[in-house]
């Protein structure tokens, strides 16, 4: 699944001299946690609500009435934003996304083509990715199977599935199951698959949970 298929197209972003007030503003107009900070048509950087949060004196630390305001009013976006930036690029996958999320404790990125910010994916883009993939319309049925750990053992699977012509909306394989056998999930259309699953039995899988997903 590529991030251009669930990215956040055209963002809100703000220019480096832009100030810590006008930040605050546009995190607050549209309820957004980050901001990429874009000079010229360049990601330069971005801005986190943490990091504008961060930068400012707060009520309990400020030495005087409206030294935050001061401050917010005074600093510069270029001060306070984390540059160089951590993106991706738009044909990319969901699952380097996620490796590059991880890998560097954030929860989002800047979709970046050829220099230029084309979006934003964040990790509540890939869980409605996610969300996307396990939900079937219309009801369907998700079966966990253990299989032998031999790459014909999933093609076996694969052509009970279509011997008893159903339609499979996804798999996933779950590594490290165990020695010598594999756990695979499989999710099919429809809500009746007891044909089906009498059938998986007598080829010799195991079905180890049946649910339905209305």
């Amino acid at each position: 699944m590529y991030v251009k298929l669930w990215m956040v197209d055209d963002p809100v972003t703000i220019g480096p001299k832009a100030t810590l007030a006008e930040a605050r503003e546009l995190f607050r107009r549209h309820r957004i946690r980050r901001l990429p900070v874009v000079a010229d048509n360049t990601l330069v950087g971005i801005l986190g609500r943490r990091d504008l949060e961060g930068a400012l004196p707060s009520s309990l630390d400020a030495r005087e009435e409206g030294e935050e305001v001061f401050v917010a009013e005074h600093t510069e976006v270029r001060a306070v934003m984390v540059s160089p930036v951590i993106s991706i690029g738009p044909d990319e996958t969901l699952v380097d996304a996620v490796k590059k999320m991880r890998k560097n404790t954030i929860d989002g990125l800047p979709v970046v083509a050829d220099g230029s910010l084309v979006g934003l994916v964040s990790i509540t883009d890939i869980l409605d990715a996610f969300l996307e993939i396990m939900e079937t319309r219309g009801g369907g049925t998700r079966l966990d199977l253990r299989l032998g750990n031999q790459p014909e053992a999933l093609y076996a699977m694969i052509e009970i599935m279509s011997d008893h012509d159903r339609e499979i909306v996804a798999i996933f394989q779950h590594h490290g199951y165990s020695r010598d056998h594999q756990l695979v999930t499989v999710q099919v259309r429809g809500l009746d698959q007891e044909e089906l699953i009498d059938g998986l039995w007598s080829g010799g899988i195991q079905v180890e949970r049946v649910t339905k997903v209305l």
